[in-house]
């Protein structure tokens, strides 16, 4: 289970499209029961949306909405972030299909309010009586009392849905070479602006911190990174959660083994966050190469695509561009706006 020598570059590109590709694979059998299909093997058409194979879907649009935010803004920017996110549902900004076709329940809600306070996107030829064009960017303090708002109807248990962990990769990749504190803050704020509960703020700060720790050299000087999957799970066993549903459900897990002893039945596949950060770390934890884990984690079905695209970042940093076979990355709808995006996170962050 050691990690290959990898570039950091390769790492990062293999993050980006590791989510487009799982992504891609899963959509056709998203909401479809566990055995009730015939396995997948490669690209399929999306009939839940009449999308034809190789289309991604709103875990790939969200994630690249974040990864062009810390491009553009070479920082943490939640404005920018938030105008991506809404020129995505409302115009289809970075969607395969130039629409947004699919978006969670709390996304959804919660992008609704945020489109109410934040000026459109520049340049964004979208533009409501609620969203003017002249709008000024709400202050840091103005933007911390909205987010007070949204907390207050929406920092519940019930909206703990995976929508905020599938485009959470970015963060482990920009900040990587930060404290994991600081990788862990970035990501609870990143995740709150969709889906306040704590619970998805921690999914998302220790996902977030294992996409680091694959990126951070061993010595400032190294072109490559390397560092093995029992090394991984002990970073991810050492990581302290707070939240009862987190704790209780990793408790068992005292070993890196302890996912090989989990059968397929054990594992759940449904959007619940819990449930889709140990799906895809099963799959990670279980497997030796991006392909295999991606086609074992999209057979759960359920909720395919988004765990998929959860396992897909984490594997493609992992184990690199050149590891997500060829067919498929050449394959990908709209492959060129993933390259280009990819690319230009690469050049932000090696420099």
């Amino acid at each position: 289970m050691t990690a290959p020598s990898v570039t950091l570059e390769s790492r990062i590109k293999g993050a980006i499209f590791g989510v487009a590709v799982a992504d891609a694979l899963g959509g056709p059998v998203e909401f479809q029961r566990r055995g009730s299909f015939s396995p997948v093997t490669d690209y399929e058409a999306n009939m839940n949306f009449g999308l034809p194979p190789g289309a991604w879907t709103d875990d790939t649009s969200m994630t690249l909405c974040l990864a062009q935010s810390l491009i553009a803004a070479r920082a943490f920017d939640p404005v920018s972030q938030l105008q991506n996110y809404i020129a995505w549902q409302s115009r289809g900004y970075l969607s395969s299909v130039d629409r947004c076709f699919d978006i969670g329940n709390l996304t959804r809600i919660t992008l609704s309010f945020w489109s109410r306070h934040i000026p459109p996107k520049p340049n964004s030829s979208t533009t409501t009586a609620s969203t003017p064009t002249a709008a000024a960017a709400p202050t840091a303090e103005a933007l911390a009392s909205l987010q007070q708002d949204l907390n207050r109807s929406y920092k519940r248990s019930a909206f703990c849905g995976n929508g905020s962990l599938m485009r959470t990769v970015p963060i482990g990749l920009f900040f990587h070479s930060s404290p994991p504190s600081t990788i862990a803050a970035h990501a609870h704020a990143a995740s709150e602006l969709t889906h306040p509960h704590p619970a998805n703020g921690e999914a998302c700060a220790v996902y977030s911190i294992l996409v680091a720790s694959i990126l951070s050299p061993p010595s400032p000087s190294s072109a490559t990174t390397t560092i093995d999957k029992p090394a991984l799970f002990a970073i991810f066993k050492s990581f302290v959660f707070t939240e009862d549903s987190l704790r209780t459900r990793f408790a068992p897990y005292s070993s890196i083994e302890d996912f090989s002893t989990r059968s397929v039945d054990q594992i759940s596949s449904s959007g619940y966050v819990v449930h889709s950060l140990e799906a895809a770390l099963w799959a990670f934890f279980t497997t030796d190469d991006w392909a295999t884990g991606c086609l074992k984690v999209v057979n759960l079905g359920d909720d395919a695509d988004t765990v998929a695209a959860i396992y897909g970042g984490l594997a493609g940093a992992y184990y690199g561009l050149e590891a997500i076979p060829a067919r498929w990355r050449d394959g990908l709808l709209k492959s060129n706006v993933v390259a280009e995006i990819a690319n230009d996170l690469s050049r932000v962050i090696v420099g």
